[in-house]
């Protein structure tokens, strides 16, 4: 082969070999730029805001979730810290929000207490749902429910709970109008405790607004001593048992 074709090969090569090393070198470049960025104080975690958590208080959230600051951004798991929030007693829910200017923000909604039971030793607020919410001192304008046991907050009630719960959600805006006693089971019906071992007798929680309403009716009009039970079955047409003790 000729010397100069020869040459001009070999400097052909030699040339490809060169961009290939400078395409490598930049990509490279621009990896560990990139890998550096991302793990760089402008990409990190600057704030955690806590919105919407007025019974659990935002240090519990913030500990639950446990995000640090000067976590890195990219790649920073929310999952994780939502449920671990999530499984705090007074949640409801919890909404996650990133900005690339290093703010999370976690909104939470919470639950809302409808009653309150007595597990022997102490009383604890109950949701419509029967998670227990918290321990504490009885509250004078929550119904309360009877059941068998009570489990720590965070706990749920047994699933035969439910419908009392749900007419102690009925009877909230009565509770600090009335004098009601514990809403319970006997004989295969809930049945609500009123003043001077009297009762409502409250059916299955069908129409639970509706015998609300009826029971308030009849508790602004009627005398106590005049009767010994309602029937709230059905609530258009209650049924009253008296006591004899009025003409």
């Amino acid at each position: 082969m000729e010397p100069r074709i020869a040459a001009r090969r070999t400097d052909v090569r030699a040339r490809r070999r060169l961009r290939i090393w400078i395409l490598l070198g930049v990509v490279g470049l621009l990896v560990a730029l990139t890998w550096g960025f991302t793990q760089s104080p402008f990409l990190d975690v600057d704030e955690v805001v806590v919105i919407g958590a007025q019974r659990t208080g935002s240090q519990n959230v913030l500990d639950a979730a446990g995000i640090e600051v000067g976590t890195p951004l990219l790649g920073l798991d929310l999952d994780g810290p939502r449920r671990s929030v999530a499984a705090l007693p007074w949640v409801h829910r919890v909404r996650s929000n990133r900005t690339w200017g290093g703010k999370i923000t976690l909104d939470v909604v919470e639950r809302e207490a409808v009653a309150q039971a007595y597990t022997g030793d102490f009383w604890v607020l109950v949701d419509v749902k029967g998670r227990v919410l918290q321990e504490g001192n009885r509250q004078q304008k929550l119904p309360v429910v009877q059941v068998a046991s009570v489990p720590e907050p965070g706990g749920w009630l047994a699933s035969s709970a439910a419908p009392l719960l749900e007419v102690s959600e009925a009877l909230m805006p009565l509770a600090g109008r009335y004098s009601l006693g514990a809403i319970s089971w006997q004989n295969a019906q809930v049945v609500v405790g009123l003043e001077g071992d009297r009762q409502a007798l409250w059916g299955s929680a069908d129409s639970s607004q509706a015998k609300a309403v009826a029971l308030a009716t009849f508790l602004e009009k009627v005398d106590s001593d005049c009767y010994e039970q309602i029937d709230l079955g059905v609530p258009d047409f209650p049924v009253l048992t008296s006591s004899g003790l009025c003409p």
